[in-house]
């Protein structure tokens, strides 16, 4: 608190007695030491009287009109909502897993060496699928998958509020971020474009202007076909190579990964790849896998991110690379040499 001391005042009044006379009468008003609060604003107190008639202000304050009441010039409590708003709502996205037990992941299956079912055991493996085990193994929570047969039917039942998130090598596109919460990349998955055997025709991106392209429509797949002047139509990796093969479709663009294992699995299939996508500078993430989450699920992201950067310090994602993948992929993933 700042102290002012105050001085006694001195002013002349002209007093008319007459028709040419004036008297000079010399009135003093003394104020007590004046005590301000803050900013000037604030009222200030007297010691002693104040004169009754005719009421002055005192010293060195404002007029107030009787009766009003002074401004209240204490700042609201922090967190106090604005009058005539509500309050943003928690997000409890994090507790409802944890409270639940249990994370709901969708992705799409029959997608070797991401997201399958064991030959002879049924049982559902995949890089995707341990990412997705570890993942939940750290939140103290059980993993709920719910496998689609295609990619739209994942995004459409994201859309719709079933999921919590998907794990299923999803491209952090601008597109996406804009509609779900991201996590942090945790792999790479370079694309490539996929022609039948003896097609010397397609040779590289450039070359899928005015040709027929089997993919998921919406996938990152089929935006880089379509960016490259292909028309898509809608198809698995499955169906697009039975496609190509038949001569339905010119082309497919899919992970290096995914048509490689299904080229092994399937020798007979007369398809080749044609070129690898490589990404333009600043264009990283079309390559990048992230989980994607339902919007505003601030704290089951920040919670999964990092885990998700404990997997990638302590080699768990570089592990899980090599085994599915081999070791020259896992050597050349950049977010693995940070």
């Amino acid at each position: 608190m700042t102290l002012f001391s105050g001085r006694c005042l001195r002013r002349s009044i002209k007093i008319r007695k007459g028709k040419g006379e004036s008297n000079e009468a010399e009135e003093t008003r003394t104020c007590g030491p004046l005590s301000c609060t803050g900013p000037l604003s604030g009222r200030l107190r007297h010691k002693g009287k104040i004169p009754r008639s005719p009421p002055r202000p005192a010293c060195g304050s404002p007029s107030e009109p009787s009766g009003s009441t002074p401004p209240d010039t204490n700042p609201p409590a922090t967190g106090s909502a604005v009058p005539g708003t509500e309050a943003p709502a928690a997000d409890d996205s994090l507790q409802k897993v944890l409270d639940a037990g249990k994370l709901t992941i969708a992705a799409e299956g029959n997608w070797v060496p991401y997201v399958y079912n064991e030959d002879g055991t049924g049982e559902l493996t995949g890089f995707e699928v341990d990412i997705a085990k570890e993942i939940c193994s750290r939140l103290g929570v059980e993993p709920d998958f719910q496998i689609s047969s295609s990619w739209d039917p994942v995004e459409a039942g994201m859309d719709s509020g079933r999921y919590d998130c998907i794990i299923c090598g999803v491209n952090p596109k601008p597109e996406r971020q804009e509609k779900y919460n991201m996590s942090i990349a945790y792999a790479e998955n370079p694309f490539c474009l996929v022609v039948a055997g003896d097609n010397e025709e397609i040779t590289s991106f450039a070359d899928l202007a005015g040709r027929s392209c089997a993919n998921a429509l919406n996938s990152t797949a089929g935006d880089l076909a379509r960016k490259a002047g292909a028309e898509l139509s809608d198809a698995s990796l499955t169906a697009a190579m039975d496609l190509i093969v038949s001569g339905r479709a010119d082309a497919t663009v899919n992970n290096v990964a995914a048509v490689e294992e299904y080229m092994k699995e399937r020798p007979d299939m007369n398809v080749k790849i044609a070129a690898i996508y490589e990404p333009e500078e600043g264009e990283e993430w079309i390559i990048q896998s992230a989980v994607a989450f339902q919007k505003g699920a601030d704290t089951l992201t920040e919670k999964v991110n990092e885990i998700l950067q404990e997997m990638i310090d302590d080699g768990t994602c570089y592990d899980l690379t090599v085994q599915y993948f081999g070791q020259s992929v896992a050597d050349s993933t950049s977010i693995y040499q940070k």
